[in-house]
Parts: structure tokens; C-alpha cells; sequence
């Protein structure tokens, strides 16, 4: 989850267009996983299919995009990377993300949908 963590999170966990569920039902958001939950509270196979999602909004693993002027945004190198880097204390939820991974563009790095993701105490 470095990628989403990093641009995002960057996604880089990053950008683009799909609708997200935003948090507060707890469907399940585009991710697949159910919006309402914790980042920090994921199973291995949610932090898995999550890390899928938002590494694919960079064209998946091992992939970037080229902002221009020096600028990429990186995916994760692989699955288990992403996995083994999901916060370990972090309250904003799955929909939050996912809200800030669709509005994040090379022009727009930190929308104010990311806002829940950079709560100075803890880890997103």
C-alpha cells in the first residue's frame, strides 16, 4: 500500500475514474471491500484486493505515470509490497481512500478527499 500511501497513499494507491462509495454504509466500494472499514483493520485478503485496486488506477504493478517535469507516480513493485507496507495505525476508511485515490490526478496530488489519509498521529 506504499503507492496508495504514497501519492495517495499514490496511488499511488491514484487516479482516476471510477465511482468510490464514500465510508459512511459500508458497502463495498469500488476496491471490493466493504467502504465503512478501517484501513488499518483490513485482512490480508482485503489489504490484497485494495492494493489491487489502487495499484491498477497506475496501470498495476511496476508501473508509473509520467506527470511531466520530473514527476512519476509509482505503483508497488508487487502485491506482497503493497501488503506488507498497509498501515498499521490509520482510522481513515476504505471509502476515504478510495475517494481520495479517484480524485488524485498528476495535476491535483493531494485533493481534499486525501485529507482524512494525513492525520498527523497516525500512520496512513
Amino acid at each position: 500500500m506504499k503507492g496508495l500511501i504514497v501519492v495517495l497513499l499514490g496511488v499511488g494507491m491514484l487516479a482516476a475514474g471510477c465511482s468510490s462509495s464514500s465510508g459512511g454504509g459500508g458497502g463495498n466500494g469500488a476496491s471490493g471491500v466493504a467502504s465503512n472499514k478501517r484501513l488499518d483493520s483490513l485482512t490480508d485478503a482485503e489489504k490484497a484486493a485494495f492494493c489491487d485496486y489502487a495499484n491498477g488506477k497506475l496501470g498495476g504493478y511496476g508501473m508509473s505515470v509520467d506527470c511531466g517535469g520530473g514527476l512519476t507516480l509509482d505503483a508497488d513493485a508487487s502485491q506482497a509490497d503493497c501488503v506488507s507496507s498497509a498501515p498499521t495505525n490509520c482510522s481513515a476508511t476504505v471509502g476515504q481512500a478510495e475517494a481520495c485515490i479517484n480524485a488524485m490526478s498528476c495535476s491535483n496530488l493531494l485533493p481534499s478527499q486525501c485529507a482524512p489519509l494525513f492525520n498527523t498521529n497516525e500512520d496512513c
